[in-house]
């Protein structure tokens, strides 16, 4: 990790720790067992890095208004929405599931809509909600890439795959689609024609906000019932037990696509795109050479113009001279 990132995660973290110190018994507005400011301190701690492509349709994502029933964008500054929940708890370990939701006002890509809802989440471990902030890790990271569609490109990996263990790691989001991935180079496997382009440059950090609970919504995030977000439909787990098989089984470094098995069904959406792709580029460059054949014709035809007219006064001229009319 280069010290620019490292330096970037001090003044979060540093914040996180001072503002969880305290035990289980802390305030706990959305009701699910977990203090509000440890669920502050460990959505800050593991913030990942969007990295958007350089000509991104909708800017960023959006800040939402908060207390509305439905959505509405206030700003396109990069604020992320997130979401914490208890998994699992034990003697030796707890375990936490967080999901940091990217919403975006529309999707420009094929075919386009509005709204946009994509994520990513990470399972954590500690050793006890009391435990300090530094206690905890985490043990797996996944990224949305058209979750449940044929084109399903979403991907997972250990932390320590992904070198994000205490930190969030580093996530390529595609243009105009929002799919998101943990390799840049999967990204061609969305089918949505996905492209992860640089040069990229990661997000500029605007926070993350904690919507709460469903029953129990925080920070003014009403909206999450909206049909237009669904994000209330979006909270179940996303570490299945085969997936974490499979994560622990493979080479540690080896991010791994999760629906290998839809790959048939993808390869002729993605032959089709990159086909519309190709008769979008030649329509562009037949438009191109149409108008450039025709603003030179314009030219050739004005140029002739002037010079027939040029040399029909010069044959008035001439005439009249001849005829002593001048």
């Amino acid at each position: 990790m280069g010290a620019g990132r490292r330096q970037a995660r001090v003044v979060p973290v540093l914040l996180a720790l001072a503002c969880w110190a305290g035990p289980a018994t802390a305030q706990d507005l959305d009701r699910d067992g977990l203090p509000d400011a440890l669920e502050q301190a460990l959505l800050d701690r593991f913030l990942p890095t969007l990295v958007l492509s350089a000509d991104e349709c909708d800017a960023r994502p959006a800040a939402i208004r908060p207390g509305s029933a439905d959505p509405a964008v206030m700003a396109r500054d990069g604020t992320l929405y997130g979401h914490v929940t208890l998994r699992a708890t034990s003697d030796q370990a707890v375990e936490v599931e967080i999901k940091y939701f990217h919403l975006w006002g529309r999707d420009c890509g094929r075919p386009s809509h509005a709204w946009d809802v994509e994520h990513v989440s990470a399972l954590l471990s500690g050793p006890g909600l009391d435990a300090p902030l530094d206690a905890w890790r985490a043990d797996y990271w996944y990224a949305a890439a058209h979750e449940g569609t044929v084109c399903d490109a979403s991907s997972g990996a250990t932390a320590a795959t992904l070198r994000a263990s205490t930190v969030g790691p580093y996530v390529y989001v595609s243009r105009g689609k929002h799919a998101s991935y943990l390799a840049r180079g999967q990204c061609k496997w969305g089918c949505g024609s996905d492209l992860c382009d640089s040069p990229g440059e990661p997000l500029t950090r605007a926070g993350v906000v904690n919507v709460g609970e469903p029953d129990a919504p925080m920070n003014g995030a009403t909206w999450m019932h909206s049909g237009q977000l669904a994000l209330a439909d979006k909270l179940a787990t996303d570490f299945a037990p085969t997936f974490r098989a499979r994560f622990d089984v493979e080479p540690p470094t080896t991010v791994q696509a999760l629906r290998v098995h839809l790959r048939p069904f993808q390869a002729p959406i993605l032959g089709g795109d990159t086909g519309l792709d190709a008769l979008n580029a030649t329509r562009r460059a037949a438009v191109e050479a149409v108008t450039t054949s025709g603003e030179a014709a314009a030219t050739a035809a004005l140029a002739t113009g002037r010079a027939v007219g040029t040399a029909l006064s010069r044959t008035v001229k001439g005439i009249a001279w001849f005829l002593h009319l001048r």
